[in-house]
């Protein structure tokens, strides 16, 4: 599941119009501008700014942050290449104030202790306020390029991070018939986590992803650009010999009144009918490749269509050629049946063997499989590949705790010391507990926030009897390795006999090496493993293997 958040409702990024830089204000010194931040495809924020440079020579900014019925104001001042002040208020009260001097920082927060600390910190970084990434591209000494150390700060758990920031390319997108230039870097951060920023020329951020957590910024009137980026069409992959070892054919199917569009890959070994996998996305928004997050359902699909087991891959619902029905909210139990239909489709194809149909869903998708294979007995195998045992509202906070506590001791029971963000979100779910749904379904906009807090994983696996595999990562920061350890033995528990788990050393959630190793560098921190990808081709092919449904069940 994705850090802050571990599955999102797809609702479509609305297409308003071409790119834009900032629109100039009362003087040539000042800009504003406007972001919109998604989890998953679902629009939960809004960030409102205004920068201006002053006589002294620093930059102040001014942003009005809203996230659902919170509202706050973030007020940033820094000099060239380091940070003087960031203070937060919100209801005429200030909430957070952190005071630079050339060697530290006094943080205050309300309620607390003033604390001063050590920081080397040469820029602020706080969650969710977006155009902080100004201030870091601004950093960034282009005439040197190749990848370069910051040392960030992070006000609201009051400590700092070192970051790699590279330019990465500099790619032209065609949008609106015109070509737009842009400029491609990447933040890394520990654990692993990076950050995908585009900018135009004077270095803005037009769009910012942070792939393994499902988010996605986008800057107002950028909207189109995004989509350039993530392609409604996605590419066809190269020739390699693996996929010659398939056919791929685009398809389309429906749910309801819903169009959904993937690809469907055929083995060109073995008399039909085959087995066949459905590949289930992580949370967000995600194309049948998985391009957010390094093309890995792609992976999976050339794995094991080249090992012999037929794959349909789909572009979530808003996504690439899959459609977005007009209305005002997506529950999550609307993503399960487009599996649902996806399943349906697959099996019903001539050259499928309805009984060799297996799910195959990472992260979010891990739970959407657990959730079909619980409640229908078709489903011939589930392949549950970083998926959590608890549900989302304790995967938030949990996730919002094991980051800070990489850096620092902290109290679990001070809530204060966590994000902002996570705080919001979590406040979201407890007040759930206590309001009604809306009489009309349609009309609640907290539909997949309702549903997954009501959705226990480890109940749903104790129900499950198909032949199931449990892969994680032993690095994954948004699913840490004992969720994998919980649902495998949740499985045995419940009585299925065919289970089989498998933890990869260094792996992350995605099934990269984890940026803690260190012989690990360039290309090679990007690469899905080719251990995972085997272990779950031989697993497949085990179970569906001549004998029939689960009849040969390999680890």
């Amino acid at each position: 599941m994705k850090n802050l958040i571990c599955a999102l409702v797809t609702l479509a990024l609305v297409l308003l119009a071409s790119p834009r830089t900032p629109r100039a204000q009362a003087g040539p010194q000042q800009s504003s501008g406007a972001y919109r931040m998604f989890l998953g495809a679902q629009e939960i924020g809004t960030e409102t700014y205004v920068m201006s440079a002053e006589p002294d020579g620093t930059r102040r900014a001014e942003a009005e942050l809203v996230f659902g019925v919170n509202r706050s104001k973030a007020t940033t001042i820094a000099a060239p290449n380091r940070p003087v002040s960031f203070t937060v208020e919100a209801g005429g009260a200030r909430l957070l104030a952190v005071e630079f001097t050339a060697d530290g920082a006094k943080v205050t927060a309300a309620g607390q202790t003033p604390r001063e600390l050590k920081t080397a910190a040469t820029v602020i970084l706080e969650n969710a306020v977006w155009h902080h990434y100004n201030y870091l591209l601004a950093q960034y000494d282009a005439g040197r390029g190749g990848a370069q150390q910051f040392v960030a700060f992070l006000p609201s758990q009051a400590t700092q991070f070192t970051l790699q920031l590279e330019r990465v390319g500099t790619p032209t997108f065609t949008v609106g018939g015109r070509q737009v230039a842009t400029e491609h870097y990447r933040a890394t951060m520990g654990q692993g986590l990076s950050v995908e920023l585009w900018a135009d020329a004077a270095r803005v951020p037009l769009l910012i992803r942070v792939p393994a957590q499902g988010v996605r910024v986008v800057h107002v009137g950028s909207e189109a650009l995004a989509e350039a980026i993530s392609p409604s069409a996605p590419a066809a992959p190269p020739a390699t010999a693996a996929n010659e070892a398939y056919t791929s054919e685009e398809v389309t199917f429906k749910n309801g009144d819903v169009t959904l569009a993937g690809t469907l890959t055929l083995p060109r070994r073995g008399a039909a009918p085959h087995p066949a996998a459905v590949i289930i996305t992580g949370s967000g928004g995600q194309d049948r490749d998985g391009s957010n997050v390094l093309n890995l359902y792609r992976r999976i699909a050339e794995q094991l269509s080249a090992s012999g087991v037929a794959v349909l891959r789909v572009d979530d619902r808003g996504m690439g050629k899959s459609v977005m029905p007009k209305m005002t909210s997506v529950s999550y139990r609307d993503l399960i049946n487009d599996t649902r239909a996806a399943f349906d489709y697959v099996a019903a194809r001539r050259e499928i063997d309805p009984k060799r149909v297996a799910l195959v869903g990472h992260s979010e998708g891990a739970q959407t499989a657990l959730s079909i294979a619980a409640e229908d007995g078709r489903v011939g195998a589930v392949a549950l590949l970083a998926g959590a045992s608890r549900p989302v509202n304790h995967i938030v906070y949990e996730q919002a705790l094991y980051m800070i506590a990489l850096g620092e001791a902290i109290d679990p029971s001070d809530a204060m010391k966590l994000p902002q963000i996570s705080r919001d979100l979590l406040k979201i779910f407890d007040d759930l507990k206590t309001q009604p749904a809306p009489a009309r379904p349609a009309a609640d906009k907290y539909a997949w926030f309702r549903e997954h807090a009501a959705s226990n994983p480890m109940e749903l696996a104790r129900r499950v009897r198909a032949p199931t595999l449990v892969l994680n990562g032993e690095r994954d920061s948004q699913v840490l390795p004992y969720h994998a350890l919980e649902l495998a033995q949740a499985l045995a528990a419940g009585g299925n006999r065919q289970v089989r788990l498998r933890i990869f050393p260094n792996l992350t959630h995605l099934f990269t090496p984890s940026a803690l190793d260190k012989s690990v560098t360039g290309e090679r921190s990007a690469e899905v493993s080719e251990e995972f990808l085997k272990t779950l081709a031989t697993w497949l092919s085990g179970v569906f293997g001549a004998g029939g449904r689960g009849e040969r069940v390999k680890g």
